[in-house]
């Protein structure tokens, strides 16, 4: 989010922006764009609301149910009433301006824009017949694969014919049923290079969801008086969905770099502990972790290595948790560990522990960390707290503390 961040503020050429903590940054990028107008709120807000605590993978969930019941309760008579309400609400639902489907002639070897929506609607759209062999989408009907045009203003392979529209990037990602490629569809924006890879991914998969809601369509449509071979085909359908959903839902609720669980998943562990202990005296300590050199290896180094510093830093957490342990990333080099049934002792030894590891692992320099820790007990080190986001901020503060030394670990009621 840093990273992201002082790009921004080089775009808008805020003055010292490098200097600036990260909320102070938050204010001048917002009141910039608020004077120069060059980078949409929106934008901002849903790229913090994916990397912070992927909400919108939650709404899709809901989406894909809907689509489901709509197909069951039989609300449209025919594929392109439902099409077409599909894609207004993914339209609306998606960080994307625009939605568009194109289909395979079934003579010639032209794409047919069939649906458009959001801001652009198809009556926009100066040409609707476009050639496999020499459009865009063609090439992504053609291959099987995405192609992501981050700045339609200098990729010749854009359409000038398209020009008068709004878009300033474009991702074109292949329909298929089964493994036949059937049509494209088009995700647009009117801010050049508007996704990062992480929305890139996420529109990838939700084409290939989005797929199997077509076919499980056809399918129910076409045979309103299911025969038992049918029923089975239906099934495996709803099942492929149900897993697909699955996987959405896993993907929410992690951190697509390191693949521990991130920060909203984390916040909903904690509150759970925290209760747990209110009720039944069950302790647990929480560790918050920061690693001390990332930002001078990344400027060293590259962003390269600090992510796979990172990725080392993740992995040792994992190896050194218990299975009913709970590892996060809540924050740029920020983790955060609740150990169930651990008490001072045992959190004490954790963090030693993590640190052999870590210069056991990484050879290219010596690194360290801080952390502050915080058990919750019955015992001699009790401590009343309102709520788990309390004790959670009062762990947080012993970090800052441990911070201004560096490569220390304090401990709440022990040093203060």
């Amino acid at each position: 989010m840093r990273d992201f961040l002082e790009k921004l503020g080089n775009l808008l050429e805020i003055e010292n922006y490098k200097k600036l903590q990260t909320e102070e940054l938050k204010k001048a990028i917002l009141q910039s764009m608020h004077k120069k107008d060059k980078v949409s709120y929106k934008l901002l807000d849903i790229f913090e609301d994916m990397s912070s605590n992927c909400e919108i993978n939650i709404r899709i969930i809901s989406l894909i149910n809907l689509l489901i019941n709509r197909i069951y309760q039989e609300k449209d008579r025919n594929i392109k009433s439902f099409i077409s309400f599909a894609l207004e609400e993914i339209a609306r639902l998606l960080p994307i301006e625009n939605i568009s489907l194109m289909e395979k002639d079934s003579k010639r070897n032209y794409l047919i824009l069939k649906f458009a929506s959001g801001k652009i609607k198809i009556k926009d759209f100066r040409i609707k017949k476009f050639p496999i062999e020499d459009s865009l989408s063609g090439q992504a009907f053609k291959s099987g694969k995405y192609i992501y045009i981050p700045d339609t203003e200098v990729d010749p392979r854009f359409n000038k014919k398209l020009s008068n529209l709004p878009i300033k990037s474009l991702l074109s990602v292949p329909l298929k049923e089964g493994d036949k490629v059937i049509g494209v569809m088009n995700f647009s924006h009117a801010i050049k290079n508007a996704f990062n890879e992480m929305v890139i991914h996420m529109l990838v998969s939700f084409t290939n969801l989005f797929s199997s809601i077509l076919t499980l369509f056809k399918l129910y449509r076409e045979n309103l008086h299911f025969n038992s071979r049918l029923k089975k085909e239906v099934n495996k359908k709803t099942i492929e969905i149900q897993r697909m959903n699955i996987k959405l839902y896993k993907t929410s609720i992690t951190d697509p770099l390191t693949g521990l669980y991130n920060r909203r998943f984390f916040s909903q562990r904690l509150e759970e502990e925290f209760n747990r202990f209110l009720r039944y005296g069950s302790n647990f300590c929480l560790v918050i972790l920061d690693l001390d050199k990332l930002k001078y290896i990344n400027d060293t180094y590259g962003h390269l290595e600090g992510d796979r510093i990172l990725k080392i830093f993740a992995k040792i957490l994992a190896k050194r948790t218990r299975k009913e342990d709970v590892v996060a990333r809540i924050g740029g080099d920020e983790f955060a560990c609740i150990l169930v049934g651990s008490n001072i002792e045992g959190a004490k030894i954790f963090t030693e522990r993590i640190k052999e590891d870590l210069n056991k692992n990484y050879k290219k320099e010596k690194l360290t960390f801080c952390a502050g820790v915080g058990c919750l007990n019955k015992g001699e080190y009790f401590k009343f707290y309102k709520s788990y986001k309390e004790f959670f901020k009062e762990v947080d503060k012993t970090l800052l503390k441990a911070k201004k030394i560096k490569d220390s670990v304090k401990i709440i009621e022990i040093d203060k």
